[in-house]
């Protein structure tokens, strides 16, 4: 039995004529009709009736169908598996951020390797931590309040993940041309309360939640007028462009990578409240290509 054989049976069924499959399989009638008839007689079996009306499945057919397609099916994904094979594959999962998308891009460029397939997915630590605990990526970048380590620790023990820190931030304001505070070089935590939020959807690790830690109780998170939240980049940097809306954030950008009008405010009186670092799981070695790219990010958070 050949994959061949199946093809053509997938092809005179869903067409319902020899002729029509001969046409997409872009060869001869009498070739298709061969074909069948010798899947017919290895199979011992009679697949279709046939009369001057053309071709009917018999009830063998119609069962053989079925197979016929999950063969097919499975021989393709073979065939992409065994093409995969031929890279190397950087997975990696990270926070929403221009920067760090942006330091994919010149990685790729430093490599130019036609073997290195780079897999990049965006989300919250929660669902980047649950990407790389499902090896979907191996190497998730994080960044979370210095107060939650050890609960991270604790979260990522129980499925065999480690935390690697790569850098202390502080807490800032991202503003856009069309807030009242752009043009100011700090922002005091009494002040946020004046302002409008747009925020990226929250999960257990959003820092906003734990404002009132950082600001020492001088501002608590629901004191804040939250009118967006949205998982989508486009919306969150078209909200900071073109309204007064305004965002908390990790105050860490470097200038070779800013790309839009945002301006970022350091809050007066934040000590470096916020961890950048990445998760890995602890029973994969890592590949020679994983740990350059580490090594680079370690130098992009210099």
């Amino acid at each position: 039995m050949e994959i061949r054989q199946m093809q053509y049976l997938i092809a005179a069924i869903e067409t319902k004529s020899l002729n029509k499959a001969a046409e997409i399989l872009y060869t001869t009638q009498p070739n298709v009709s061969k074909v069948i008839r010798n899947l017919e007689t290895e199979l011992d079996a009679e697949i279709f009736v046939r009369s001057n009306k053309g071709i009917r499945l018999t009830p063998f057919g119609e069962n053989l169908y079925e197979y016929a397609k999950n063969i097919v099916k499975n021989a393709e994904m073979i065939n992409i598996l065994a093409r995969n094979a031929l890279y190397q594959k950087l997975k990696i999962a990270s926070y929403p951020s221009n920067m760090i998308a942006r330091h994919i891009s010149d990685f790729y460029m430093d490599k130019k390797d036609e073997t290195l397939h780079i897999e990049f997915q965006e989300g919250t630590a929660e669902e980047v931590i649950s990407l790389v605990s499902q090896s979907q990526s191996r190497i998730g970048i994080i960044y979370l309040a210095k107060k939650q380590e050890g609960i991270l620790k604790r979260i990522l023990e129980a499925k065999n993940l480690k935390f690697t820190q790569l850098r202390e931030c502080e807490l800032c304001l991202y503003v856009g041309p069309k807030n009242p505070y752009y043009n100011k070089r700090s922002i005091d935590f009494e002040e946020l309360t004046k302002l409008r939020f747009v925020q990226r959807n929250k999960d257990y690790f959003s820092m906003i939640d734990h404002l009132d830690n950082f600001s020492l109780g001088v501002v608590r998170t629901e004191q804040l007028k939250h009118m967006v939240h949205t998982n989508s980049d486009h919306c969150f940097l078209d909200m900071l462009l073109y309204t007064d809306l305004c965002s908390i954030g990790l105050d860490f950008m470097k200038s070779n990578y800013k790309q839009y009008d945002i301006k970022t405010l350091p809050v007066n009186g934040c000590e470096k409240c916020l961890l950048v670092g990445y998760v890995t799981d602890k029973s994969i070695e890592l590949e020679e290509y994983e740990k350059e790219y580490i090594e680079s990010l370690g130098t992009l958070f210099q």
